[in-house]
Parts: structure tokens; C-alpha cells; sequence
């Protein structure tokens, strides 16, 4: 048990951790001609990606509305809804001709359902612009929960981080295909990384988790942190959102926590190589499905308790980040489907193993040197992609070399090591905030 400290010392020394904290920045200082060249640059870099992205940036994208169709599917999911139409019936063909099914809950169909008053073009840009505030939001919020507080070095380290996450498969499918998941994120991050929160903490998380299921996965975190309340928030969070389907369309919501919630195959193949779970990595290995179903539920407890066993050792150490992000991989393991844009959370995860690398000036050498080179991994391996790599000319993801097999799964067995590797090395423990609000470290959990 670590020795008790009155509030005034622990504030005190809350106080030289940020200090120092903020002055380690991840850039050269801006006086110097490096730190000039590199904020210009990634100045740049931050205006083409939203460019590229929003309207398109010859020659890498003509200026044109990029069709993007996980946003029509969703649109015509609220457009159905706002018709009349049954949601989990046959939906409309979508502007490429494919008939692809809504896979969400009602209230997501709810949520979608503005999109329907604007063209799918307009309803493109809107999106990705929504997506891209997100996804800068989210990085400003990890640098902030991570101790830069400093304004000018927040500012210019997020605009940094936000060009280079750009260049991160799970980032660009995500705002491709037009996307949820980094909206989705930077709400969970919200609810679980603010010291303080003007909504009951854990009500973001149960409205997200009724909109797309897997992110119920962070009430873990709220129970780690023994933090009663904002799991219970979490469940009426969600069971208030379920309750709004089951309102504004009652044999919808009826049709799809009865019958579709159950009907896998409406997501896709499993074994299809951008399914990047535990579950995916078994299908491709062409297990049977009562084969697979029994080794992919005991894989998911032995992630579950490593993971508990993780963010257990990194809630103890102060890193708040890392411990949301944890659960966050333990949820894209255990999901039967996790297409890898799903995996944006790499981008606070990676931020958190990049502040380990930097670290506190004390910390060993070669520790540091281990934060460093899992960071520069991670990022290489969400850069490459290789399960992309692998599947032109051979989609099915089935009796491939075992060479190919492993590769397939890349992300899978990243996610997994990062797991063992918070449960098994030591962090350098961050201050407790005992009686201070500081978002350096653990922060008091209010209302």
C-alpha cells in the first residue's frame, strides 16, 4: 500500500509532474529550424488529409464525391426509416447496385435518419468532416490525459499525430467506407478519459453500445476502476437508447433483438481476411463451426482475463489511456467480426506506447527502448496492412500457406501481445491525483 499524502503535497507534486510533463514534447522546439520545418509540414500534411478526404486532392484523389458505401447502407437504413419501411427486410439496392443488409439497431437507424433529407454526396461530407473533428478531438483528449497540457505543444503535437494517423489503415477505411468508428471512439473517449464529465459518465458509452453493440465492452473499464456508478449509468444508458427503438419503431426493434442480433451471417463471412478477431483467425484456419464456436469462447475468457489482468497493472500505474485502450483491443479480439477498420483505436493506444517511449527521464533505458519499438511496430503494421496485401486474387481468406495465415491475422496477434505485454511489464507508476483534478493522472470520477 503506497504511503498516504495530504491533499496540498499531492497536489504539489501533481503539479511538477504536469510541468514536466508538458514540456517533454514529441516535436523539436519551434525556435529551432528543424522545429519550424516540422510544423509547417505537418501543417500541410493536416490540410491535405482533410482535403483529400473531404473533396478530394489531385492527383491523389480527383476533385469528385468520393462514393463511400457503409454511409449509403446507413442512409437508406434511415431513409427506411423515416419511410416506413422494414428495416431488416430487403433494403433498397445501393447507388453501385448491391443489395447489402442494415445491420444495426433500431436506434441507429434513429440516428441515421437525418441523412435521409440530403444527397448521399452531401451526406459524405458531412460525415467525414464529422469523423475528421472526431478524430482530432480524440487525439487531443489522449494528449491531454497523457500529460501535455502545454497549449502550444497540445496543439502542435495533435496537428502532428492527426496527419500521421491519417496514413493508419483502420483511419482511412474507416472515413473510405464512410464510417462510424471514429465518432464512436471519440465519444467512449469522452465518457472514459474527461477528469469531469456534465453528463452522468458512462451515459455515452450505453448510447453508443445501443447503436453499435461491441462498445458495451468498456462498462469492463468502469468495473475495473470500481466505478459502480457509471457502469450502472452505462446500462441505463443503453437500455434507454433500446428503449427509443423500441418506441419510434417497435416491430423494427422487436425484429432485430429477437431474430437478426442472432443472424451472423448478415455481417459477412467470417473468414473473409479484413475480419481481424479471434474469431476471424479461426474461420480462415477452416475450423467447423461447433469446432470453432467452442475454441473462439475459451480464446475470448483467456483474452479476458489477461486483459483484466492488464488494465488492473495500468489503472494502478495512473496510465487511464492505455487501460481504456486495452479494453478497447479486448473488444476487437472478442467480437465474432471485427473488420479492420474497426481497430481505429490504435490511435490512443499508439499515442500511449509513443508518451511510454518518451517517458520520464528515471526510467530505464531499455524499457524505453521496448516502448519504442512496439510503437514503430504498431505503426508500421497499421500502415502496411498485410492482410490487404494478401487478399487480391483470393478473397476467401481459406487454405492459405501458414505463413499467410499468420500474416492474415496481423492485427489479431498485435492486439493479443499487447495485451500480454501490459499484464506482464512493469509501467512507471504516473502520481495519484489524491485530492487534485488534474488529467495527468487517474482523475476523480464525478458528476
Amino acid at each position: 500500500m503506497p504511503t498516504p499524502r495530504d491533499p496540498a503535497t499531492a497536489a504539489a507534486q501533481v503539479d511538477a509532474d504536469q510541468s514536466a510533463s508538458s514540456r517533454r514534447s514529441w516535436l523539436p522546439p519551434a525556435a529551432t529550424p528543424a522545429g519550424a520545418m516540422l510544423r509547417i509540414a505537418a501543417t500541410v500534411a493536416a490540410l491535405i488529409g482533410i482535403a483529400y478526404n473531404l473533396v478530394g486532392f489531385p492527383p491523389l484523389r480527383e476533385f469528385a464525391a468520393h462514393y463511400r458505401i457503409d454511409l449509403d447502407v446507413y442512409r437508406l437504413g434511415g431513409t427506411a426509416l423515416v419511410d416506413g419501411l422494414a428495416l431488416y427486410g430487403a433494403m433498397p439496392p445501393t447507388e453501385i447496385g448491391s443489395a447489402l443488409p442494415f445491420t444495426y439497431p433500431p436506434l441507429a437507424a434513429i440516428v441515421f435518419s437525418p441523412l435521409s433529407l440530403i444527397s448521399l454526396e452531401q451526406a459524405s461530407v458531412v460525415l467525414t468532416a464529422i469523423s475528421l473533428a472526431a478524430l482530432f478531438g480524440t487525439v487531443a483528449l489522449t494528449l491531454r490525459s497523457l500529460g501535455i497540457v502545454d497549449r502550444a505543444t497540445a496543439t502542435w503535437t495533435a496537428v502532428s499525430v492527426f496527419a500521421g494517423a491519417l496514413l493508419l489503415e483502420p483511419v482511412y477505411s474507416t472515413l473510405d467506407y464512410g464510417q462510424v468508428n471514429i465518432v464512436l471512439m471519440a465519444l467512449v473517449a469522452a465518457d472514459c478519459l474527461l477528469p469531469r464529465t456534465p453528463w452522468p459518465r458512462g451515459l455515452l458509452v450505453g448510447l453508443v453500445a445501443a447503436i453499435k453493440l461491441t462498445p458495451a465492452v468498456f462498462v469492463l473499464y468502469f468495473l475495473l476502476r470500481k466505478d459502480f456508478r457509471a457502469t450502472i449509468t452505462t446500462g441505463i444508458g443503453f437500455l434507454g437508447g433500446t428503449a427509443l427503438g423500441f418506441l419510434v419503431t417497435f416491430d423494427d426493434a422487436k425484429q432485430y433483438w429477437t431474430d437478426t442480433l442472432l443472424d451472423s451471417g448478415r455481417i459477412g463471412r467470417p473468414a473473409y481476411p479484413a475480419n481481424q478477431s479471434i474469431n476471424g483467425m479461426l474461420a480462415r484456419l477452416g475450423l467447423e463451426d461447433s469446432a470453432r464456436s467452442v475454441v473462439w469462447l475459451a480464446l475470448c475468457a483467456l483474452a479476458l482475463v489477461v486483459t483484466v489482468i492488464a488494465v488492473r497493472r495500468v489503472l494502478a500505474s495512473g496510465h487511464l489511456v492505455l487501460a481504456v485502450s486495452s479494453v478497447a483491443v479486448l473488444g476487437l479480439l472478442a467480437s465474432p467480426v471485427s473488420w479492420s477498420h474497426h481497430w481505429v483505436w490504435v490511435v490512443p493506444l499508439l499515442m500511449a506506447f509513443g508518451h511510454l517511449a518518451i517517458g520520464r527521464a528515471e526510467q530505464e533505458p531499455k524499457r524505453r527502448a521496448l516502448w519504442a519499438g512496439w510503437t514503430l511496430a504498431g505503426i508500421a503494421l497499421m500502415v502496411v496492412a498485410p492482410h490487404w496485401r494478401l487478399t487480391p486474387g483470393r478473397s476467401s481468406g481459406l487454405d492459405w500457406p501458414i505463413v499467410d495465415q499468420v500474416l492474415a491475422s496481423s492485427y489479431v496477434w498485435w492486439g493479443v501481445a499487447t495485451l500480454v505485454l501490459l499484464a506482464v511489464v512493469r509501467l512507471p507508476a504516473r502520481t495519484s491525483t489524491a485530492g487534485a483534478e488534474r488529467p495527468v493522472a487517474d482523475p476523480v470520477v464525478t458528476f
